[in-house]
């Protein structure tokens, strides 16, 4: 979802790791040549989905990489099959009243429906929900936040770390 933490929390997983960074949303911006909401302004959401697919199937090929998704990879089942090819997908689950707090507070988090981010965010939960979890191999629930970013952030990384470790034990 919008506002969990994939960046943040991916680029500390990826650094604790010794893995790669990828953003899939920048990396489509980076080959467009043009800001997500441009791309969809200019070509629709179908289009931009086109993209989002392509560049998930070539960084999901790689090895030793922390991806950043955007929220709708989900919708495409091409996409998931191809993240769990070579990787495992954690969800991050955070609630709604904290995403939205987040999402408040970026300036690069415009709105995608015109809602407030309360509304917008429990919306496309409800409609995305599902795909999540039948996506997710571990799901690692963020429910608490501190006035301390780095806390969070190293807390939430930790948290992510312990359930992929559990889970590579079980499988």
């Amino acid at each position: 979802m919008r506002g969990s933490g994939k960046t943040a929390v991916g680029k500390i997983l990826a650094e604790f790791l010794e893995f790669e960074f990828v953003d899939l949303d920048a990396e489509i911006e980076k080959s467009a040549g043009a800001k997500i909401p441009e791309i969809v302004a200019k070509n629709g959401w179908e289009h931009f989905r086109d993209l989002e697919s392509a560049t998930a199937k070539k960084f999901a090929a790689g090895e030793n990489l922390v991806i950043s998704t955007g929220g709708g990879v989900v919708l495409r089942a091409e996409n998931v099959a191809n993240l769990k090819k070579n990787g495992i997908v954690i969800l991050l689950d955070a609630p709604i009243e904290f995403l939205a707090k987040r999402v408040a507070r970026g300036a690069n988090r415009p709105s995608l429906t015109g809602e407030n981010p309360a509304d917008e965010l429990a919306k496309i939960w409800a409609e995305r929900e599902k795909f999540y979890r039948d996506a997710a191999d571990v799901a690692v629930v963020f429910d608490f936040e501190t006035k301390n970013k780095k806390t969070d952030l190293l807390r939430k990384s930790k948290l992510i770390s312990r359930a992929v470790k559990n889970f590579l034990a079980k499988n």
